[in-house]
């Protein structure tokens, strides 16, 4: 699975942000102060298991590529750099908390918004990690995959990448999630914290994000139970819905409405 130095790479900025998650939930147990009406290390949590889940994909798609592409010097750059944004993303992410201060949309000083854009910068780079991936693994002759899933990753990586990026600076430029104001105890929706009162970003942000890993698991699905070309297809098809459903959310998150009404 990750017999190449990019994917150990990878396979080990996955194991130490799950390690990562296990202090950090501790941390929340013990630690009650709030941010924002939320746990301070509630954004930890959810970027750790977020990048964790992105770094394992990629390990797995890394994995099954032809050797010459699996042991390139390409992917090794870009595995290098993407792990060590990482690494400055979380320690930023986990120092603000710890001080009880925001690490996003924080513009308060003129370090507080260097730091910032260096997350915004970061967060591209990670991103882009994954498209290359996904052009990689659509042109690799030599990759194992089916037709169904060799159509799946190459368009769950770069179109969720892209996606990714568009909902990321609409996020980005607006310096907040919310459209609108949210009132005072609002309604959340549960585990993701997304408003039920006014329009959220994240929500198309959480869509486009993990088209990466629906698009390739629809192709594994695809390649078991259809033939290549209808495979090829079925995914297709997934892909465009799954781009589409996206897209209204964003603008739905635009005019101020949030996904449901609590």
């Amino acid at each position: 699975m990750a017999d190449s130095r990019t994917g150990q790479l990878w396979l080990l900025t996955v194991g130490s942000l799950l390690a990562l998650f296990v202090i950090t939930a501790v941390l929340a147990m013990v630690d009650r102060r709030l941010l924002d009406g939320a746990s301070v290390w509630a954004k930890p949590l959810k970027f750790e298991l977020s990048i964790a889940l992105h770094f394992g994909t990629l390990v797995l798609v890394v994995g099954a590529l032809g050797p010459a592409w699996r042991n390139g010097t390409l992917l090794w750059v870009v595995g290098v750099a993407a792990s060590a944004a990482t690494v400055f993303e979380m320690a930023y992410i986990l120092l603000q908390a710890g001080r009880q201060q925001a690490s996003h949309f924080n513009l308060d000083t003129p370090l507080h918004a260097t730091l910032y854009g260096l997350m915004a910068a970061g967060a591209v780079v990670i991103t882009l990690a994954a498209a290359l991936v996904g052009v990689v693994a659509w042109i690799d002759g030599e990759a194992g995959f089916g037709a169904g899933t060799r159509l799946g990753i190459g368009l769950g990586l770069a179109g969720g990448a892209l996606l990714t990026l568009v909902a990321g600076f609409a996020i980005g430029g607006a310096l907040g999630h919310h459209v609108g104001v949210e009132p005072a105890g609002g309604a959340r929706m549960f585990l993701t914290g997304w408003s039920l009162t006014v329009g959220d970003r994240r929500v198309p942000h959480f869509f486009a994000t993990h088209m990466m890993q629906a698009l390739p698991l629809a192709g594994l699905i695809a390649d078991k139970v259809l033939p290549p070309a209808v495979a090829q297809l079925a995914v297709a098809a997934t892909a465009i819905a799954w781009t589409i459903v996206t897209i209204a959310l964003l603008q739905q998150a635009g005019a101020g409405l949030p996904i449901y009404r609590g």
